[in-house]
């Protein structure tokens, strides 16, 4: 045919796939890093273990002459932890490895190790939630400082306050020109993903709490210092595969044998603030993505290849019934 015109619509649009996304995590780990591990039961029979402490006989009293001074006893008390086992797994087929797009083996290795890793920060944040010490206050300098008077800092250490994103965003416009800057602080950054700090109080974002929720800790000084946070391991992490070679598939399987445990409550407050609304705190788990090939980031009208087909189709449709000619016809 004559002067024919060969229009997108008439050819293949082959679909091309981009690089497989990662599955991700909607909230970053941020309570695990706050915590000390603690090996105590590694390598060692038994679950439990008990801590137990000396108890303060009181203080020097004053004396009279002549008069016997009196004795007092010795005690102790104790606190006990104890670990469970966490696990997670998945089973690829050998099709899959061998024709599926991507690389299965991979993400699912990686996804195990990242769900054990979230459902340790996740048990961390129950156990700070657990502080015997709790704060209602305003979300002001005010407030902020009547948290840390509970406290009874005697030196400049610094405190961390986890905070959700809205309660964070109040607090720096709170602050104002006393808000220094997370890239500001430097050497004296106690944790990774500090947003800012004023009065000496460095926060941290996270959307695992709600949104008028806060944990303030209470980090470990020195070596000498005890973690307000300890996380228990037994055992650290193993990914072992089970073979099925009946049914062509590879289990894949990810445990530890851990638990976090507040250690020191009086290192930790939990604090609520007045007036904040907002979404309660997410897992971190992303939600599953559908399946959606057709692009609607360009108007119908503007698409081009085989998109366009139908559109292309009841144009030449209209030109029939019209009784225009085609390009071409004489």
């Amino acid at each position: 045919m004559a002067d024919a015109i060969t229009v997108s619509g008439q050819v293949l649009d082959p679909q091309v796939l981009a690089d497989m996304m990662s599955a991700e995590l909607t909230a970053g780990l941020r309570f695990a890093p706050l915590a000390e591990v603690d090996r105590t039961l590694e390598g060692k029979p038994g679950s439990t273990v008990e801590f137990p402490s000396w108890n303060y006989i009181g203080d020097a009293e004053d004396l009279k002459e002549g008069v016997a001074i009196d004795t007092k006893s010795l005690t102790y008390g104790t606190k006990a932890a104890t670990i469970k086992e966490v696990g997670n797994g998945t089973a690829i087929t050998d099709q899959t490895l061998l024709t599926g797009y991507g690389d299965p083996m991979g993400e699912a290795g990686k996804q195990l190790i990242l769900s054990i890793q979230n459902k340790i920060d996740n048990d961390a944040l129950e156990a700070l939630r657990g502080t015997p010490q709790t704060k209602t206050t305003d979300v002001s300098l005010d407030g902020l400082q009547d948290v840390l008077d509970m406290y009874n800092l005697e030196d400049d250490q610094p405190i961390i306050a986890v905070v959700s994103p809205k309660a964070a965003g109040r607090i720096r416009l709170t602050a104002g020109k006393d808000w220094l800057r997370g890239s500001e602080i430097g050497a004296q950054r106690v944790i990774s993903g500090v947003l800012g700090e004023t009065l000496g109080i460095q926060f941290i974002r996270s959307r695992k709490l709600n949104a008028d929720e806060a944990i303030f800790i209470k980090p470990k000084k020195d070596a000498n210092d005890k973690a307000p946070l300890k996380i228990m391991l037994k055992r650290d992490v193993a990914v072992e595969l089970e073979r099925h070679a009946s049914k062509r598939t590879t289990d894949i399987y990810a445990s530890t044998y851990q638990a976090p445990y507040l250690y020191d409550p009086t290192k930790v407050i939990k604090v609520t603030f007045n007036g904040i609304t907002g979404p309660e705190g997410t897992s971190g788990a992303p939600t599953d993505q559908d399946k959606e090939d057709t692009p609607d980031n360009v108007k119908e009208e503007n698409k081009i290849g085989t998109r366009s087909k139908k559109k292309s189709s009841e144009t030449q449709d209209k030109v029939q019934e019209s009784g225009a000619k085609k390009p071409g016809e004489v």
